[in-house]
This record gives C-alpha cells, sequence and structure tokens, in this order.
C-alpha cells in the first residue's frame, strides 16, 4: 500500500471514529430516536469512500479498525459500540469484494452494496453478540430479539445506506482526482492536509 493511501484510510478510520464520538453520544444523549441507524448510514458513506479510493478487500476492515481505535481511546468503552464498528465495516468489506464488479459504474448497485452490508452488519453483530460472546442483554432477548433489531433497525439503516454509500463513491471521486484540480495543490500538499487534518480529529478527540 502506498503511502497516501495508507493516510487516507487513516483519516477516514478517523472520521468514523470522530463521528461515533461526537455525534453519537450526543445522539445518545438526548435520547434521539435509535441513533445506531442514523451512524450505521454514515459510516457505510465513509466505507465508501474509502473503497472508491483504495478498492481493495481489506481496506473496509483497515478503517473499521482505526474507528474502533478511535473511539476505545477517546470515549468510555462501551465494547457493544466496538463490535457494532468492526462488524460494520467486516460487512461492507465482505459485501464490497463480492459486489466489486457490479458496482464500479451502478448508482442502484451502489446503494444495493450499503442496504445488504448495513443488513449483513446488523445480522453480524446481534448473532455474534448473543451467541459467541454472551452480551447479557442479547442472552435475554434472544433470537426473537436479534429478529426485531435487524428486522426494524437495520431496514431502516438499510434504507440510509442506499443513499449515504453512493454518495460516498461520489465524494471519494472528489477525494481521489478532485482536490488537485479544484484547488490547484500538489500532490504532497494534498496528503499533508489529510495527515494535518488527522491529527486535528485525534487532538479533538483527546480533549473530548
Amino acid at each position: 500500500m502506498k503511502r497516501e493511501s495508507l493516510i487516507v484510510l487513516i483519516f477516514l478510520g478517523s472520521l468514523w471514529g470522530a463521528v461515533e464520538v461526537f455525534l453519537g453520544d450526543f445522539l445518545y444523549s438526548i435520547g434521539a430516536f435509535h441513533p445506531s441507524i442514523i451512524l450505521t448510514s454514515i459510516a457505510l458513506g465513509i466505507l465508501a469512500s474509502g473503497r472508491r479510493y483504495f478498492p481493495k478487500a481489506g481496506s473496509s476492515t483497515f478503517i473499521g479498525a482505526i474507528a474502533v481505535l478511535f473511539r476505545l481511546i477517546n470515549a468510555s468503552p462501551y465494547y457493544c459500540h466496538l463490535f457494532a464498528i468492526f462488524f460494520d465495516a467486516l460487512a461492507f468489506d465482505v459485501m464490497a469484494t463480492i459486489l466489486a464488479t457490479k458496482t464500479e459504474k451502478s448508482f442502484v448497485w451502489r446503494g444495493i452494496m450499503g442496504s445488504s452490508s448495513a443488513y449483513l452488519g446488523y445480522a453480524l453483530f446481534g448473532f455474534i453478540m448473543t451467541y459467541l460472546i454472551h452480551y447479557p442483554h442479547w442472552v435475554r432477548a434472544g433470537l426473537p430479539g436479534i429478529l426485531n433489531y435487524v428486522g426494524f433497525r437495520g431496514t431502516l439503516a438499510a434504507i440510509g445506506s442506499f443513499f449515504t454509500v453512493p454518495v460516498g463513491y461520489i465524494l471519494a471521486g472528489f477525494l481521489k482526482y478532485g482536490t488537485s484540480r479544484v484547488f490547484k495543490l500538489r500532490s504532497a500538499q494534498v496528503w499533508g492536509l489529510f495527515l494535518a487534518f488527522t491529527l486535528f480529529l485525534w487532538a479533538v478527540g483527546r480533549m473530548a
């Protein structure tokens, strides 16, 4: 992996982590309607940007690992949230790999990939938390709780992700090809800005 690509992936993972820390904590603090739906839709859009920028299997999981690390270091360690972040990234990685040839130029297929990633991420989280990790809340809820979680929240997240994932691809196209043209920046300046933004996110996260 080139250094420039690594910087962008770390930036996107840090951005996702910052969304979880700041927007996520805010939504939970005001009692918003199922914050995970909003957070998942945004997260999959960020993952789509990463996949468009660096279309290799494993890149989405790497972004998710950075987001997990960001939240672990900069927020209260609610481990269920950390697992949810990782499973969203893993699910997107799987679906982006399976649908790679169909999503190259199709808005609709990118939306389908977003929706299927949301469903898969919610299903992975529910089943693994219940039957492998034995998280008390999920064990008490059992299979009916999983089906309700995937069927209700997963469906709403799938609807949101149908739109955020194509938008993420569009933004990544600008990120990859448009920044130097529009702002007349040299390549080294572009990567320097991404590195600076990444350091800024971590600095703000530490002050949260």
